[in-house]
């Protein structure tokens, strides 16, 4: 699932190529990814209108035209890609090895591309999607304001919201393992598997450690450890394990530089202990013994 870093690559690639751009008309081939409202009436309620600026909050992209904002969350297998009247589209899907996962550079329309924006000079934005788990949802602009959707998530790093007093104050009374209250978006926005994994190798932390059990000296590297590797991940353009793209089509690079996740059986890259893999909240999480020891 793509994580703050690919969400905000994504945000700022496509700012550079649609603010200002005008809809000519959306079209929906999947209904149930259109969360709210009806199909027709996001149909309806995006022509005409001019995308103004993309804003994220976490996992969440905002696109905001005069009279709405449509919120995207990617789901597992989301991709968002500018399509150019420019340029040629790949012939052929890549496809990747182990998953079956597509992505190609710049697509025509295929049976996983669910929605596509129509822009009024001849350009178009296509959304696809092979699990079928993203959503989207529009909102009028008043609407918006009132529905308070995304309230419910926690601290947002790099802003300054993010601070180590708000931290602390996230992290009282939180008795699961701090594994599964990274994955917790009410706790702080846009962490997901692959971040959580490399915040708690930095900060030293078994994923397994109940929450209330961390000295405030682990508190405070956690805190600090979290905005390192999103900031990691930002300055390498996004992880790519399977089918994240930008929207020009283009892997990240950020799977390079991974101390733990995903790297099951290999050395540890600071002590030579083999990195050990346990399922945690359903999800598997990497750790280094010797360097994340058990309490």
């Amino acid at each position: 699932m793509p994580e703050l870093p690919e969400v905000e690559t994504i945000r700022r690639r496509l700012e550079e190529k649609v603010i200002g751009r005008r809809i000519e008309r959306a079209v929906v081939r999947l209904g149930k990814i259109i969360i709210h409202p009806s199909t027709r009436e996001f149909q309806r309620a995006v022509r005409g209108e001019q995308i103004q600026g993309i804003k994220r909050r976490g996992k969440y992209l905002i696109f905001e035209t005069p009279k709405t904002r449509i919120v995207v969350h990617l789901g597992m297998t989301g991709q968002l890609t500018f399509w150019d009247k420019n340029r040629a589209d790949d012939r052929e899907f890549q496809v990747h090895p182990l998953t079956g996962l597509q992505r190609a550079r710049q697509h025509s329309v295929d049976k996983h591309t669910h929605i596509t924006l129509f822009f009024r000079d001849g350009n178009a934005l296509h959304y696809r999607d092979i699990r079928q788990f993203g959503k989207w949802r529009l909102y009028r602009r008043g609407e918006f304001e009132k529905s308070g959707f995304l309230d419910r998530l926690g601290l947002e790093p790099f802003t300054p919201g993010y601070c180590w007093n708000a931290f602390q104050l996230q992290l009282e009374g939180r008795h699961r393992c701090v594994k599964t209250l990274l994955l917790d978006q009410a706790f702080v926005a846009g962490v997901g598997n692959i971040y959580a994994d490399e915040a708690l190798f930095e900060a030293r932390i078994h994923p397994e450690a109940p929450a209330s059990s961390l000295s405030q000296g682990e508190q405070k590297r956690l805190f600090h450890a979290i905005l390192r590797v999103l900031e990691r991940g930002l300055e390498n353009n996004g992880t790519t394990i399977r089918d994240f793209v930008d929207p020009d089509g283009e892997e990240g690079g950020n799977q390079e530089f991974l101390q733990v996740y995903g790297r099951k059986g290999d050395n540890c890259l600071h002590c030579g202990t083999a990195i050990q893999r346990v399922v945690i909240s359903q999800r598997s999480s990497h750790f280094c013994p010797h360097c994340q020891p058990a309490q």
